[in-house]
């Protein structure tokens, strides 16, 4: 058969996808019926991959395998591996308040009544995104980090700058807030708070950047502490002491507040010693200060400095 159009092609893929939801770039049938080898036909799912979240790639032994993915399918998996529902459609609910608007007098919603009180979710993962400008926003630059396309960017805090031919690399979600990290056309890593990104802005032509060289920074925000982390610091090590009336929070076997935290010694008083990393002083002091009186800075020196410097100035700042 004569071989097909990368166009038509892909537009068959899809087609088939509907009706037998996973292809293999090692189909008989699809090859010959496109004309084409495995290299091709997977370059054709790669393809339809970048631009359609619900299609994915799965691995079957040694192979690959493009899925189409249904939100229907997501439930049934999860509904299969667990013994509890509820509390997913309540969480579900407490971040967006519609989203089964049109199910209210549905199974969902009768499932999720039965133990309303049970649950209260106090922090929302999608609470930035309540409008639509916000909402349109995350949506582009999801579509710019799958695609690796650079887009330029519009933010404003105390003013407004531009950067042109950012290279996005992922939208994080920390402290409560969600965050783009990436890429200045100077190579400079930045992170910036979607709530002061005032518009995404795609270039005439739509080139891709290469993924090599984002490498390192993704590799970075595996291990980011939080937005004041700077890249390409040798972290330094600040040894801290909690106090007893607060020292259970920092015992080995409780969760860290911070990726680096490293427990030490429980001292004769009750005090707990550990340590944390931090690339500058804002990464940990906003930290510190949480837990004042009873979180003392035993070293370096140049830390201690800086906190007590900001003491003082929050001290004139009452007293003014």
């Amino acid at each position: 058969m004569a071989k097909i159009k990368k166009i038509n092609a892909i537009y068959k893929l899809m087609e088939i996808f509907l009706s037998q939801k996973d292809i293999t770039p090692y189909d008989e049938y699809i090859l010959d019926e496109f004309g084409c080898d495995q290299k091709t036909l997977e370059r054709y799912l790669q393809e339809i991959e970048s631009s359609y979240s619900h299609i994915i790639t799965i691995k079957k032994g040694h192979k690959k395998v493009w899925k189409l993915v249904s939100v229907s399918d997501i439930f049934e998996e999860f509904i299969k591996n667990s013994d509890d529902i509820s509390g997913l459609f309540l969480m579900a609910q407490e971040f967006d308040p519609y989203i089964f608007k049109e199910l209210e007098r549905g199974t969902l919603s009768r499932v999720a009544k039965n133990d309303e009180n049970v649950f209260l979710f106090k922090n929302s993962i999608m609470e930035e995104m309540q409008n639509p400008q916000s909402q349109e926003i995350f949506k582009e630059l999801k579509i710019a980090i799958k695609n690796h396309e650079y887009r330029d960017l519009i933010y404003v805090y105390d003013q407004e700058i531009v950067y042109a031919d950012i290279k996005p690399l992922k939208l994080v979600f920390m402290d409560n807030n969600w965050y783009l990290a990436f890429l200045t056309d100077q190579k400079e890593f930045k992170f910036s708070r979607l709530n002061f990104i005032r518009k995404v802005k795609k270039r005439a032509s739509q080139t891709r950047f290469q993924t090599k060289d984002t490498k390192p920074y993704l590799d970075f925000l595996k291990g980011v502490q939080n937005a004041m982390t700077l890249y390409g610091v040798k972290p330094k090590v600040a040894t801290l002491k909690a106090l007893p009336n607060i020292a259970k929070y920092f015992h080995r076997d409780m969760k860290k507040f911070l990726p680096s935290q490293n427990f030490k010694e429980l001292l004769d008083d009750g005090s707990v010693l550990f340590t944390v990393e931090y690339t500058q002083e804002l990464e940990v002091l906003p930290f510190i200060q949480k837990w004042m009186p009873d979180l003392i800075i035993v070293e370096p020196l140049e830390l201690k400095e800086a906190y007590i410097k900001k003491l003082n100035l929050s001290i004139q700042n009452i007293l003014n």
